[in-house]
């Protein structure tokens, strides 16, 4: 198996329909896995950046969640609209600051 440059982590974990917490599921991850593959395959990027679907990454509330590695950030609210902007981001080794609700912590000194 190759080693990608960089691993989006998309939260599919589902929850009942009536559980307080919601689930990323209810909000639409199932198919942001399916477009985001999609999209790096249609960029050419499918060999350097994987996406791959995660169980419950404790972001239901802001979901759908994507944690994006080696960045060490988190998207929250992600919807189908960003998509594009999150593939191509990835692509470069960018963040889509828009969508960041977790930066990465600095460095514990």
């Amino acid at each position: 198996m190759p080693h990608r440059e960089r691993y989006l982590f998309i939260c599919t974990n589902r929850r009942p329909d009536d559980h307080p917490k919601g689930s990323c599921a209810q909000k639409g991850s199932e198919e942001l896995v399916r477009r985001l593959k999609a999209a790096f395959v249609a960029r050419g990027a499918a060999g350097r950046v994987r996406a791959c679907t995660a169980s419950c990454l404790d972001l239901c509330e802001i979901g759908a969640s994507i944690v994006q590695e080696p960045e060490h950030v988190a998207y929250g609210h992600v919807t189908l609209a960003d998509v594009d902007a999150i593939a191509d981001a990835a692509v470069r080794g960018e963040v889509v600051e828009r969508l960041v609700v977790f930066p990465p912590r600095e460095a514990e000194t």
